[in-house]
Order: structure tokens, then C-alpha cells, then sequence
């Protein structure tokens, strides 16, 4: 797999920094102490006429004049030439990549193409910077230096990053990476994103958002990273987007979001250290009543199930009590108490199906041993699996001992409300890691709906001007759905009031569905819940228990599917609005429809939705030259585990020519990454055969992943030792040319081994042309332009009508 593209701009194995001619500019001035604290290890440089003083880092009056072409230039002093004159420059030296801490008035589009033209990629202008601390690279502008850690910071404001980095520094919390975008023109938090994804040092993310940018590409980059790492994201309200959208759409990356400042700090003491939450409740056992009390408060606020021990704990609890103490969800011990009394509290309620969590609230005393609380938490820590936190209130002695703990990888906090925070951070990051890993589908597939009937409906009532269709020009478009209307409104229904449905469009993420009850025939919008199409069983059964909670109704999960399905296959509406619905016992529903339509003649297939459904037009039956039949189709969350066999049971040198290394067996976090996909931005056919128990085995994959240049993608095949000779590999190969032609990539391109000759001649033999790798003699690259032409001969090939 080559090297990502943000790889010389975020972790630079050389850079110089740029300070113009005037060594006393405010940018040049704060910057110099921070970057000569802690020198790179690559080579660094100072560019520039003005006189810096005397410093360990050689200096240069021009770019010409550096004795070594740096992977990475900061522009920190001001420009003596236009920006477009300066890229030139850079480029003719032979840099490509910028960060720039400077305003650059200029307007973005003149910037933009002078980027394009020379090839040079940036960040900023108005950056923050950029710290890659492992490496001392620290060029940025915080006031803090980070520590190095495995925290992943990237901000669109550099003064929230610098006062998160402050307070982790202060917590002992070390950062693998940050990034301050400023104002961006030519690198998106997308591919910033998109390069933390990947980034092996990078275990958790936080974020700092102030704008989306291209919703469909945001989320699929902030979908590829919450599918392998926690991901923490807290937004400004200005993002256009409408606020329960947003958080609905954060919900089905696996992100979880924040609403204050203080919730990113929160989430930083979790991230890289909590274990997952068990079943269970979290108990909550401090040394004073007022702390733990102010959690329980926080805790009721958020929806934070607190224990309430069943008479089998609390007698346990109570033995070890002894009388100094009172039990229950907060459970208060005497101040006077010896250390190892909150440590053994702890351990019998951990031990208890009903309890999930601990956390340890503690206010410093006399009284308190903190070095021997240390070590008994510690040693609690090791012993069982469950989420062991504590929050330690108060400065001095204090500070020490939350960063030593947290050092040992136990969630360490120093108020109560943030203690409660952090934990619900966890908790939403599992629930939202579950709906993310959700695939639904198309109905429009299963109950073979010929969509051409319902367009040429929709586009007669536009012909005809008519934007505002009735319910009984509509009634056969909802029954193709499976949705049968009904005109008589039955006193007796399944739900006990009518509820409100409805799709409507938010200016940023596109089609929404809301969900509410409809008292008295009045729809209240603040008490609807939102979600995003498509929904499947378990987004339909969440989003009911959030606008309803206890309610079970398959009727209406059926009625949500069939509407989304709706909403997927014809973006013709811009609002459907289902009220007074009344599902009967007969299945027939009752409700006033109205809606909103629009032209979308040429429009792409689920080009206006924020997520795609399963691509289920990719699922084809294949018989193979030995007459076994397969299926192909895309992969699925659930096809880890076989992914995994597949793999395992590839011979060394197929494993070893597949992924370039000495791999035995697929990591957890490979498994996420490669079954776990966004179909808009990349795809993965799987050749899937079943054994005589109809077992499904793999036998192969193709896939494409893009290269978030709107034109190029990197390509992947590979077909199992057993299975080879039988053009499995010529047919999932052909199969992706039009699945990444479909989806607009003009070049497919892929690494190969040179010694690999077999995969080499196959290439060739599908269309590719091969060329040295110029960065490694090793390899060999293989290159592919997807033309119309060349498009026609695979469809032929294929044996696919045109």
C-alpha cells in the first residue's frame, strides 16, 4: 500500500520555516522559541533575509539556497512577492507541501489554482499548525508543547486547540498528532481525517469543527475513522445544518458528538484508555456525600443509569461496610476510612452482572493515602475487565496522582460532571458504533420495483405543473412501496395516538426523516426525532425509541423502511409529510399526505442522500468455468469473520504479494477497515461460494478505495490458492471498472511487488500499463484510465446489454 498522500505535510521527515524579511513579524517572534525547544530529528532550516540571531538551526536567505529540498515548508513570515509568485518558487525547489500560518489576502480561488498549477498542497492559510510530537516536529503556534501520546487533535480553531492541548498537558494526556486547519482553501478536514483514519500511532480523534464542507465526503472520511477508533466531535452551531440532523448523521459514522468545549475535554480522558462498558449500571463510591451527589445530578441530567444494588449486593456491600458508611447508587464512605475500604467496595460491585462501571469520587484529605490508592487501583485495574474511573478532586498531590493514573490507562478526571461526561462519551460511542456498522438496503430491490413506473408518475404531475400532489395522486405511488393507503380513518388503530411522519430536506446532510406522536392533532416539532435515510430494522427500532420510548411496534418499523426506501429511489421529493397516521390492525394505514416535488432529471442513483444504501445492483449470480455457482456482490460489516478465514488460510506467498508484507493473519482493526466500508467512496466485491452445510466461504475480493481526488482510486485483488484458474479474478476486476466508472473515477491504479511476474501479466492482460515505481524500485505500478471506450469493452466482456 504506498504511502498516504498528507504523510511529508503531517509527519515531514525534513522542513524548513519561512520568516521572510522581517525576523520581528508577531507570527516569526512566537514561533522561534516554540520550534527551537525541541529540535526534529530530520533536517530543519531557517528561510530568510532577516537576522534571526544566533540559534542551533542554520539559516538561508532563499529557497534556492537550501541544501536540501525540505518535505515540508511553514510560512511564518510575510511574503515578499505574491502567493501565486511564492508556490512557483516552491515549486521550482521542488516542495509540495505548505503549511501557512499567515493571512494571505488574496482571494481562494486564485490561491487555489495556483496550487493546482504547481502541485503543491497546503494548509491554511491563518493555520495554527501542525505538531507531530514523537517526531519533534512542533511548528505551531499553541502555548503548550504537547507531550507525545496516541490522541489525535484536529481543529478548525487554533485557540481551542491550543487550551485543549494546555489542559491534556496538564493531565498528562500526550498527542500522536494535531493539526489547526485555519482557514482552509486547498486541504479539507476530510483528508486530514482521512489521514488520522489510517495513522496507526493515532488510537482515538478528537475534533473541533466550525464548517462541514462537502457533507457526502465529511462523512465518509469521519465514517472510515470511527469504524476502527473513537472519534469525539464538537461543532459550532454555524454550520447551516439543522442541529438534530447533524447529530443524527454523527450517529450513523460512529462519531460521538459534543456540545461544549468541556465535552471534548471529557471525551480526551476516555478516548485512548477506557475499556468498553459492560452491561450494567455505573456505582458511583466516594468519601464524601456533596461530590458524589453532584455526579448522580449530572448523571440524571444525561440519562446516566445509576446502580441501585438488589438485595443480594447491598448485603454484600454492607458487610464490607461495616457500618462506616452508607450504601446505594452513591455510595458514601466515612472520611476517616482506611484507603483499601473504597478499593474492596469496588471489587465486590464490580463483580456483580448489574454493575458495568465503577467510579471512584474522591476528594483529597488528611486522611486519604494517595500513593497507596494509586497502587490499589492499579492493582484493581489489572484484575478484572470492567471500567474502573476515578475522579479526583483538587490541586497539588492531587494533579500527581490523576496523571499517573492516567498514565497507567485508567480514565482520570478532576470534576464530578466531567466524570459523568466521560462516561456517557463511552456509552454513546458503543451505541453509535453498532448503528454504524448497520448496511440497509434498498427495498426497491427485494420487492422488484420497477422505478420507472413511479418517475414517470412524478414527472407527468411536473409536467403539468403540479408540485403540490394530493393523497389520491400519490395513493399509487405509496402502494408500489408497500405502503396501502386507506381514505376511512378507523377509531380502533395499533399505536396508542396518531403519529407524525415526514421527509424533509436539511440544507447541509439532504433528506431527513422525522418522527413524532400527534396529539390532539397538533404535530410538535420539538418533540420529533430525527434520522437519516436508509433505515433498516435496527435504525428503524432506534429511531422509534427515541421518539417513543418503550414502544414495540413491527407495523410501524415496516412503515418506516417502506417510507425510506421511498425517500432513497425518488429524490423528485423534496417533503413528503405523513400526519394523522393510523396504522389498523388490517395493515392498511391512515394519514393526510402532502408534499413537494422537483425536477432531477440525470440525477445520479442516491446521489442526493448524506448515506448510501447497499449497493445491491452490484449482486450477481456467477456460474464459474467449473460449473459451481457463486454470488458476487459487495461486502457487508458481518463478513469479518470470513474475511478473516479467507486470509488465514491464503498460502504465504499470496498473503505476502497481496499485502506487501510478512502478514499471518488480518489485525481487529484491518478486519473494521475492510468489511466495514462506505460504498460512496470505496468498494469491495466479494466471490462468495457456500460448502454442503451452505456455509459462505470466500473464495475472492477486488476492491477500489478513492484517492479523494474526485478522479483516481487505488485498486486491490486477490483470489484464494484453491480457487485460481477459474477467471474469478479477470471477473471481480471488470465487475470494479464499472462499479468505479459508475461512480464517476476516471484512473485506477495499483502497487505491485516486480517479483510478483503472475500478477504483473494479469494486469496487463486486463488493460493495465505497468511502470517502474519511481520512489522504489521494488515495485511496479499498474495504471488503468477508465475511458467510455474502454468502459464499452468490459460491458461486453461481461456480456451486459447497453
Amino acid at each position: 500500500m504506498a504511502q498516504h498522500a498528507l504523510r511529508p505535510l503531517l509527519m515531514p521527515s525534513s522542513l524548513a520555516i519561512w520568516v521572510g524579511d522581517h525576523a520581528n513579524a508577531p507570527i516569526v517572534q512566537a514561533l522561534l522559541p516554540i520550534v527551537l525547544t525541541q529540535l526534529p530529528r530530520g533536517k530543519m532550516h531557517f528561510v530568510g533575509r532577516s537576522d534571526i540571531g544566533k540559534t542551533p538551526v542554520h539559516q538561508v536567505e532563499s529557497l534556492d539556497a537550501l541544501p536540501f529540498t525540505p518535505e515540508l515548508l511553514v510560512v511564518a513570515g510575510p511574503l515578499s512577492c505574491s502567493f501565486s509568485d511564492f508556490v512557483a518558487q516552491c515549486a521550482a525547489k521542488g516542495i509540495q507541501h505548505l503549511v501557512t500560518l499567515i493571512w494571505i489576502g488574496e482571494e481562494t480561488e486564485t490561491m487555489q489554482t495556483a496550487l493546482k498549477q504547481h502541485n503543491v498542497r497546503m494548509i491554511g492559510p491563518n493555520s495554527f499548525g501542525i505538531c507531530r510530537p514523537k517526531l519533534g516536529v512542533n511548528p505551531w503556534l499553541g502555548a503548550t508543547a504537547p507531550l507525545a501520546g496516541r490522541l489525535a487533535l484536529m481543529s478548525q480553531s487554533g485557540t481551542v486547540a491550543s487550551a485543549v492541548v494546555d489542559w491534556a498537558t496538564w493531565q498528562g494526556i500526550g498527542f500522536s498528532q494535531i493539526v489547526a486547519m485555519g482557514s482552509p482553501v486547498d486541504i479539507m478536514p476530510s483528508q486530514v481525517l482521512d489521514f488520522l483514519s489510517n495513522d496507526f500511532e493515532s488510537q482515538a480523534i478528537l475534533m473541533y469543527l466550525q464548517s462541514i464542507g462537502q457533507p457526502t465526503r465529511f462523512l465518509s472520511s469521519l465514517r472510515a475513522a470511527g469504524r476502527s477508533k473513537p472519534v469525539a466531535v464538537v461543532t459550532e452551531h454555524g454550520t447551516g445544518a439543522d442541529e438534530r440532523v447533524l447529530d443524527a448523521a454523527l450517529t450513523r459514522t460512529g462519531a460521538v458528538r459534543g456540545h461544549r468545549l468541556n465535552d471534548l475535554v471529557s471525551a480526551a480522558a476516555v478516548m485512548t484508555n477506557a475499556r468498553r462498558v459492560k452491561d450494567g449500571s455505573l456505582m458511583i463510591i466516594g468519601n464524601g456525600a456533596g461530590p458524589g451527589e453532584l455526579a448522580a445530578q449530572r448523571a440524571r441530567e444525561v440519562n446516566v443509569s445509576l446502580l441501585s444494588p438488589n438485595e443480594e449486593l447491598r448485603t454484600k456491600l454492607e458487610n464490607v461496610m461495616a457500618l462506616r458508611g452508607s450504601v446505594g447508587p452513591v455510595t458514601t464512605v466515612w472520611a476517616s476510612c482506611p484507603t483499601d475500604l473504597f478499593i474492596n467496595l469496588a471489587d465486590v460491585a464490580l463483580q456483580s452482572r448489574d454493575c458495568g462501571a465503577v467510579l471512584l469520587m474522591l476528594s483529597p484529605t488528611a486522611l486519604l493515602d494517595t500513593a497507596s490508592l494509586y497502587e490499589q487501583v492499579l492493582a484493581l485495574h489489572k484484575k478484572q475487565r470492567k471500567l474502573v474511573m476515578v475522579c479526583m478532586l483538587g490541586g497539588g498531590n492531587s494533579v500527581q496522582l490523576r496523571t499517573k493514573l492516567a498514565e497507567a490507562g485508567i480514565p482520570t478526571f478532576r470534576t464530578p460532571e466531567a466524570a459523568i461526561e466521560g462516561f456517557q462519551f463511552l456509552e454513546q460511542f458503543q451505541r453509535n458504533q453498532h448503528l454504524a456498522k448497520q448496511a440497509p438496503d434498498s427495498h426497491a430491490f427485494r420487492f422488484k420495483i420497477d422505478l420507472a413506473e413511479p418517475k414517470a408518475v412524478l414527472a407527468d404531475l411536473l409536467k403539468q405543473k403540479n408540485k403540490h400532489p394530493t393523497t389520491e395522486e400519490l395513493k399509487g405511488i405509496f402502494d408500489m412501496f408497500q405502503i396501502r393507503l386507506t381514505g376511512r380513518r378507523q377509531s380502533s388503530y395499533l399505536l396508542q395516538a396518531p403519529i407524525h411522519l415526514r421527509a424533509f430536506q436539511d440544507p447541509v446532510f439532504g433528506p431527513a426523516i422525522g418522527l413524532s406522536i400527534e396529539g390532539a392533532n397538533q404535530w410538535n416539532k420539538s418533540n420529533e426525532a430525527v434520522a437519516l435515510p436508509p433505515l433498516n430494522t435496527v435504525l428503524a427500532k432506534d429511531l422509534i425509541h427515541r421518539a417513543f420510548p418503550g414502544v414495540e411496534s413491527f407495523e410501524l418499523e415496516e412503515l418506516l423502511r417502506n417510507f425510506s426506501t421511498m425517500i432513497c429511489e425518488l429524490p423528485e421529493f423534496v417533503e413528503i409529510t405523513m400526519a394523522d397516521v393510523r396504522i389498523h390492525d388490517s395493515g392498511s394505514i391512515f394519514a393526510d399526505i402532502s408534499a413537494t416535488l422537483r425536477r432531477c432529471r440525470g440525477w445520479r442513483r442516491y446521489a442526493h442522500l448524506a448515506f448510501h444504501p447497499y449497493p445491491r445492483q452490484w449482486v450477481e449470480d456467477l456460474e464459474l468455468r467449473n460449473g459451481q455457482s457463486i454470488v458476487v456482490r459487495p461486502v457487508l460489516p458481518r463478513d469479518a469473520e470470513m474475511m478473516a478465514d479467507f486470509v488465514r488460510n491464503l498460502s504465504h506467498q499470496s498473503r505476502y504479494f497481496r499485502f506487501i508484507s510478512n502478514l499471518e493473519e488480518l489485525t481487529p482493526r484491518m478486519l473494521a477497515s475492510m468489511s466495514h466500508i462506505d460504498y460512496d467512496r470505496e468498494m469491495a466485491l466479494m466471490a462468495v461460494g457456500e460448502d454442503e452445510k451452505h456455509t459462505p466461504y470466500l473464495m475472492g475480493a477486488a476492491r477500489y478505495i478513492d484517492n479523494f481526488d474526485d478522479s483516481s482510486c487505488e485498486f486491490s485483488v486477490v483470489v484464494g490458492d484453491d480457487y485460481q484458474g477459474l477467471g474469478l479474478a479477470a471477473h471481480l476486476m471488470r465487475r470494479l471498472f464499472l462499479v468505479a466508472a459508475d461512480k464517476g473515477i476516471k484512473q485506477m491504479k495499483g502497487t505491485v511487488l516486480a517479483e510478483n511476474k503472475h500478477m504483473i501479466e494479469f494486469c496487463r492482460h486486463i488493460g493495465f500499463a505497468i511502470k517502474r515505481d519511481p520512489d522504489d524500485f521494488s515495485l511496479v505500478v499498474a495504471e488503468l484510465k477508465l475511458t467510455p471506450k474502454f468502459i464499452k469493452q468490459v460491458q461486453e466482456k461481461l456480456g451486459i446489454m447497453t
